[in-house]
């Protein structure tokens, strides 16, 4: 009942239907990628740039954990050498 009003009144446009459409199919798609990384034990992991700092978070499947640099380093090197000292500290290999 609800989606046949929506669809009837406020997405009479077809460009505005469509666009519609394309959202939520690029959501769908973004909700598979992610339970396919959820279900594959993959590392997941994303770094940027903000200025001239480099941030990132990755997440640890083993203990269902995110772990978020949020000081930052000042090269995208030192960032990844901060993780991996992370990893190697959760798993034991210190």
């Amino acid at each position: 009942m609800l989606t046949d009003l929506v669809e009837k009144y406020l997405m009479r446009p077809k460009r505005l239907r469509k666009a519609i459409q394309a959202v939520v199919h690029e959501n769908d798609e973004l909700l598979r990628i992610l339970k396919e990384h959820e279900e594959n034990d993959t590392p997941t992991n994303l770094t940027w740039a903000e200025g001239d700092r480099w941030y990132g978070w990755t997440y640890n499947p083993v203990n269902k954990r995110f772990y978020f640099d949020d000081i930052g380093n000042e090269s995208l090197m030192g960032l990844w050498e901060d993780q991996w000292a992370r990893e190697a500290e959760v798993n034991g290999s210190m």
